[in-house]
């Protein structure tokens, strides 16, 4: 397991290409603020979801509808808005994404997009919490040599 702190020393680079998963509760305080510090674009898919049903587009009302329905986005819907910001970014800029690939098919598909630039993943970290399970998302990404764990509130961030 991996101290948060190293992670500044582990992803340091602006043009790392960085997951975030987290599993058991929401992101605790220091997660996001770890995101925020490293040097590249952070993403945040439950910010797109929601600027994206706040705009009048036909995706916007797939989520407004699914909103006012108390169900998820569908996969396909998650897949086609993240599609888009994948596809929009400049080659081989970094980023840390966070909230996605939630299940199996989405790290499937966001391996694809990767192949497809020719890029590749720096890391996935998994940020753990006491009720944590085990996860296929990560079991795929600890398969590729890629996972990385911590505990999500293992210690204070470095100031």
């Amino acid at each position: 397991m991996v101290a948060i702190s190293d992670l500044f020393s582990l992803l340091g680079s602006p043009k790392s290409k960085l997951l975030i998963l987290q599993t058991g509760a929401e992101c605790s305080g220091s997660v996001p603020a770890v995101c925020r510090s490293l040097i590249s674009e952070h993403v945040s898919t439950e910010a797109l979801l929601r600027d994206e049903s706040v705009r009048q587009t036909p995706l916007g009302a797939a989520l407004r509808r699914s909103a006012k329905a108390h169900l998820a986005p569908t996969d396909d819907t998650v897949l086609a808005l993240l599609r888009r910001w994948y596809f929009a970014r400049r080659p081989d800029s970094g980023f840390r994404l966070l909230g996605f690939p939630r299940n199996l098919r989405q790290s499937l598909v966001l391996d694809e997009w990767l192949e497809s630039r020719g890029e590749s993943l720096d890391a996935c970290v998994l940020f753990t919490t006491p009720d944590s399970r085990p996860s296929p998302v990560a079991d795929h990404y600890r398969d590729q040599g890629l996972l990385v764990t911590t505990a999500a509130d293992s210690e204070p961030l470095p100031t």
